[in-house]
């Protein structure tokens, strides 16, 4: 079973409960409300082609569930909600994604303890997204965010909202040797740092946040452990995430004009490792479009086209795959009670041909059930040296949620 590190997570439970303590003594306990609620998933995968790699599954059952508590004041809010996973992958863990208290100070805002944050606003990728490490447990194609401990102040500046941030490191989950998603050597448990990066360093970020008419902007600056490693083989085999000490500044914008949106996501980073190891400063970038179209054939539904095209100036050395890749889809909006949603992505590497088709579909079956399903068809992954080891792994998903 998977755990967060225990001095820190000791560290942020007393946190939360001074803070919750303090929320008590200055607003008066009969001033204070509770909520609690949350969510369980029960979830089937499947992979079609036979697998690529000794020791991979070919179906998998995981199972999650994510209470929420809620503790409030005038002035002061603690945020709990842990997450248990497990399934038959035998990779069981507990986490915290969102385990923070939040208090207003006048104008200001200050956050303590894990959470997610979400940078940007394209649809494929998102290089401005920094902050969050990754949970890659289930594949390296299905990451989900881990919450990240950090201090956060927040305070109206002019048409939006200053952050400044101190951000605690930690690293990212790797599938084990049963899954599918993974690379064909075993990534082993711990991690190394080199390129000024250490395990005790606290990054720091700043981003301003606002609205300009039509337009949607965000500007970001962020310095420290990244969390995208490059992967170290040992002498046993496996490889091991060694982390690098990064900057990065960043602009995300968008604009709105009638019924179309111009989305783009620009950064400038140095100290990141590339595919083969090697530390260089780049600029990469995502460029979209989308438009909206109403009443289908007077059918009530709506379809909103997609097209983002992502560029990275190291070219073939590029860490994250997206450096000349041309995105298009579609989302197509039942607006029914049940809030049928569907999602067909083609994402298409101009260089060497690889491509990828995801088609999803979101439905609520009661006020408290919901039902998700989705398609993943890779093609001409022996192509792409970031995702030949994933060329076997078309999948097909299928999940129940319940809310409580």
């Amino acid at each position: 079973m998977t755990v967060p590190n225990c001095t820190r997570l000791s560290d942020l439970f007393a946190a939360l409960l001074a803070a919750i303590a303090s929320m008590a003594s200055t607003t008066g306990v009969a001033e204070i409300g509770t909520e609690l609620r949350g969510e369980i998933t029960a979830e089937a995968s499947w992979y079609p082609s036979g697998a690529a790699h000794t020791g991979q599954q070919d179906s998998f059952l995981h199972f999650e569930t994510r209470p929420e508590l809620v503790i409030y004041g005038d002035d002061a809010e603690a945020l709990i909600q842990p997450r248990i996973s497990g399934g038959t992958s035998g990779d069981a863990s507990i986490d915290f994604r969102e385990a923070h208290v939040t208090a207003r100070l006048g104008d200001a805002d200050i956050l303590v303890g894990n959470t997610i944050l979400f940078w940007g606003k394209v649809e494929s990728y998102n290089p401005v997204d920094v902050v969050n490490s990754k949970d890659f447990s289930r594949g390296l194609m299905r990451s989900e965010k881990l919450g990240a401990p950090m201090l956060r102040l927040s305070w109206p500046v002019g048409p939006g909202q200053l952050d400044l941030l101190a951000i605690d490191f930690a690293e990212n989950i790797y599938p084990g040797l049963s899954s599918r998603e993974r690379l064909g050597l075993r990534i082993a448990k711990g991690e190394t740092f080199s390129g000024g990066a250490e395990r005790d360093d606290v990054a720091s970020a700043v981003r301003w946040s606002g609205y300009f008419g039509d337009v949607d902007l965000g500007i970001s600056w962020f310095r420290g452990t990244g969390n995208e490693p490059r992967l170290l083989q040992q002498v046993d085999g496996s490889m091991k995430p060694d982390y690098s000490r990064i900057t990065q500044a960043g602009i995300d914008i968008q604009y709105l004009r009638g019924d179309s949106a111009l989305k783009a996501e620009l950064v400038r980073r140095s100290g990141q490792y590339d595919r083969l190891g090697a530390m260089k400063s780049y600029r990469a970038s995502v460029i979209g479009v989308e438009h909206n179209l109403y009443d289908i054939m007077d059918s009530g539904r709506d379809i909103l086209l997609i097209g983002e095209y992502a560029h990275d100036s190291r070219n073939g050395m590029s860490h994250s795959g997206f450096q000349n890749d041309l995105t298009i889809g579609a989302r197509w909006l039942w607006n029914d009670v049940e809030d049928t949603e569907m999602l067909g992505l083609l994402t298409r590497d101009l260089d060497n041909g690889a491509q990828t088709l995801t088609v999803s579909i979101d439905r609520r079956i009661t006020d408290q059930v919901t039902f998700e399903a989705s398609a993943r068809l890779p093609a001409r992954y022996h192509h792409d040296p970031n995702s030949a080891a994933l060329k076997n792994d078309s999948a097909i998903i299928a999940a129940l949620t319940y809310g409580f």
